[in-house]
């Protein structure tokens, strides 16, 4: 691993502060410091808002805490009792701002738990949340605490994140201390960091350097048609600001999305991989749809997995990098795969590959098509979707199944996506599929090849659907 040093602080407490420009109060100040070989975060921190006496972390990252101590009012530091994994007392913090120092272990961490969503050693990089290293009050309001994050390394190494800067600084971020805390990924190390062409948006690609040097003119390339086929879909960039961050892996290709207050997307791919293969060269774009969706309970997770999968091949075919031939082609096959089978249960309650990517496929598509209809073809699916990110709904934030169908109902200023969850989350709805590809006009031979019919009655309507030329939306 790389020595990886970098200090963080997260500040301004007791009302004080804010973001430039800003009266904004801050809840939370942390001073982060690595040590010289990167290995131990050394942290003292001063929290407001610490009711019933106690501090946490995720469990996973206790074992790495070491030497917690809390300063009285004498000014002498003292031990912090533990009061069950995870957890140490601190009754002290109640009547007040509470001064903690603690080192944090990031090096062993990354060893031990080998997993970027904690933390890990990828390529000379170091990945690994705020939300891994940051001791934060056990209780915390719904509307969580607001802190302050600056956070600098000394060069070559850099430190990249997802969270949203605080205005006017270039190296101050922006947390809330939610009960459930999780932050978007992070990463310090050996890492070149570029701007991507993102009209609105401030978009970093960041690549762990040297393992990927070789393959960025190509990853560049990649993730910025991803960019491109998004923004087409959505009328802008999800979010205003991501970060993409590229890191190795032995063999292969994986992207996921983190939210959680920012908004990141991961990608570990191994040296070479032919990213136009048909098996990995759609992830990007899957992976910066979900920037457009809230964060929603795991009972959900085939909406969000299900509008990806769908948006993802139109909004490729927006601009042009996928045929028309090809989406309807891969629809044809993907959505028989989301039909329900023997002992389903609805789209809340069957949680196979099937049901969750392809069934919330198929709630998309057939969305899409309801609302065409309904509008006479002057609203679609991304009408509904747009509404919802005007409304803050994004990746940022967590929201209920009902909250967003509410939502994007009031964009189409018709009730439709409502009255279809309701229908299809507790009961397996059946779909005659053969007989709607007939009505769209589309057909696929045995051999792979796909033939439209223009006499069909949803012609049109399927011609709107997936085309060469941006749809009408507002």
């Amino acid at each position: 691993m790389s020595a990886a040093l970098f200090v963080v602080a997260l500040t301004a407490v007791s009302g004080q502060g804010g973001a430039a420009g800003t009266s904004a109060p801050w809840d939370a100040r942390y001073q982060v410091s690595a040590s010289p070989d990167g290995q131990d975060l050394r942290v003292e921190a001063e929290l407001s808002g610490v009711t019933g006496g106690a501090l946490t972390i995720d469990p996973a990252s206790a074992p790495f805490v070491d030497s917690p101590m809390m300063r009285v009012w004498s000014g002498r530091w003292l031990p912090v009792v533990p009061a069950a994994h995870g957890t140490w007392r601190a009754e002290l913090c109640r009547a007040s701002a509470c001064r903690l120092r603690y080192v944090f272990h990031l090096g062993a961490a990354a060893r031990a738990l080998n997993d970027p969503d904690s933390a890990a050693e990828r390529g000379g990089a170091v990945v690994a949340p705020a939300s891994t290293w940051l001791m934060r009050p056990a209780r915390l309001p719904e509307t969580g605490l607001r802190a302050r994050l600056r956070a600098t390394a000394p060069a070559p190494l850099v430190f990249v994140t997802g969270l949203p800067r605080v205005a006017g600084s270039s190296d101050s971020y922006a947390v809330t201390l939610l009960p459930d805390f999780s932050s978007p990924y992070a990463a310090v190390g050996r890492l070149d960091v570029q701007q991507l062409d993102a009209p609105g948006s401030d978009v970093q690609l960041a690549f762990a350097m040297p393992s990927l040097g070789p393959d960025q003119p190509r990853l560049r390339a990649w993730v910025t048609a991803a960019v491109r086929a998004v923004t087409a879909y959505f009328g802008r960039f999800p979010v205003d600001r991501a970060l993409v961050l590229a890191i190795p892996q032995p063999a292969g290709l994986h992207g996921k999305a983190m939210g959680g207050g920012g908004a990141t997307v991961l990608i570990q791919v191994a040296s070479g991989v032919d990213l136009a293969d048909p098996s990995v060269d759609w992830q990007a774009a899957h992976e910066m749809v979900h920037l457009a969706v809230p964060q929603m309970a795991r009972a959900h997770l085939w909406l969000t997995e299900g509008l990806a999968t769908y948006v993802e091949p139109l909004a490729r075919a927006l601009t042009g990098e996928l045929r028309p031939e090809v989406v309807w082609r891969d629809l044809i096959v993907g959505l028989t795969k989301g039909l329900p089978a023997p002992g389903d249960r609805g789209l809340d309650r069957t949680h196979t590959w099937g049901r969750t990517y392809w069934g919330g496929a198929l709630f998309a598509f057939l969305a899409d098509l309801e609302i065409r209809k309904a509008s006479k073809d002057e609203q679609s699916l991304a009408t509904a979707l747009r509404g919802i990110l005007r409304e803050g709904g994004d990746t940022r934030v967590f929201w209920s199944a009902e909250r967003f169908m509410a939502t994007a109902d009031r964009a189409l200023g018709r009730p439709i996506l409502t009255p279809l969850y309701r229908r299809w989350a507790t009961t397996p709805i059946a779909v005659d599929l053969p007989a709607l590809w007939r009505a769209l006009g589309v057909s696929l031979s045995a051999d792979g090849h796909v033939t439209f019919d223009e006499a069909a009655p949803l012609a049109a309507l399927r011609r709107s659907m997936i085309g060469p030329v941006t749809p009408k939306h507002p």
